[in-house]
């Protein structure tokens, strides 16, 4: 099976591209191979320009108090595992004092000469090579241990909010209302209520991809056919997960 998520308004928007960054980042930050480095700085300053753009903590604090709300009536429930769930309630409440000690300016970046001769050049077709950052190619010269150091300490000030939004975004798609749904001629569409984004997961074995569009209240599905250019799919089953 294959997922596709789809966010159903701007704040789950914005944090399901913060976890994609994280996660780039995170796969690339052990410099296993010559493209990494690349990787995980290209990574880092989009996160970065994503931060002054898009500032989440407010809403991820929100709902994180929200979550431990909710975990808190589990502890009225005879058949929950009560240890479990107050050892979770205690990382959340840990999380989002962490997640509000967070500065909104992370002015670290800026005053780092070094990031900052490489954010701007970054962002330009191969602005990377050596005659443009001979700095940058001095640093990949340096010893593996060193840099890995080095890119853990700037990725540090992020670490807080990724460990939140990665356990918020976690215990979010294990609540999905989960359906098997059938698109009839590759369309479909359902109107939606208290969903942050939906999960559409389809067989490889179909050949098939599916466009989303939508809302907090609807959304609508056409599957494309893999094989040929802008022809719709015949009638595809699939599973739905609303979270």
């Amino acid at each position: 099976m294959i997922a596709f998520e789809y966010p159903l308004n701007e704040k789950t928007r914005s944090y399901l591209r913060f976890e994609f960054l994280f996660s780039q980042i995170q796969k690339s930050i052990a410099f296993s191979n010559e493209s990494d480095s690349t990787a995980y700085f290209k990574g880092l300053f989009e996160l970065i320009e994503l931060s002054e753009r898009c500032d989440i903590r407010h809403d991820l604090v929100k709902d994180l108090r929200l979550l431990a709300e909710q975990m808190d009536s589990w502890l009225n429930l005879e058949q929950a595992d009560h240890d479990a769930v107050a050892q979770l309630i205690s990382e959340v409440e840990s999380l989002i004092k962490l997640v509000s000690a967070t500065p909104k300016q992370l002015k670290f970046y800026k005053s780092s000469r070094f990031l900052t001769s490489l954010r701007q050049r970054f962002f330009i077709p191969s602005g990377s090579c050596n005659f443009d950052l001979p700095q940058f190619h001095f640093w990949l010269a340096g010893d593996l241990q060193e840099r890995q150091k080095d890119a853990l300490h700037w990725f540090s000030h992020f670490a807080s909010l990724d460990k939140a939004l990665n356990l918020f975004l976690k215990i979010k798609r294990s609540q999905g209302a989960v359906s098997q749904q059938t698109a009839k001629n590759g369309f479909y569409q359902d109107e939606v209520e208290n969903c942050s984004f939906v999960i559409i997961r389809v067989a490889k074995a179909e050949q098939v991809y599916p466009m989303i569009s939508g809302h907090k209240q609807r959304f609508s599905v056409r599957f494309m056919s893999a094989d040929s250019e802008n022809t719709h799919a015949a009638t595809t089953d699939f599973e739905q997960i609303c979270c």
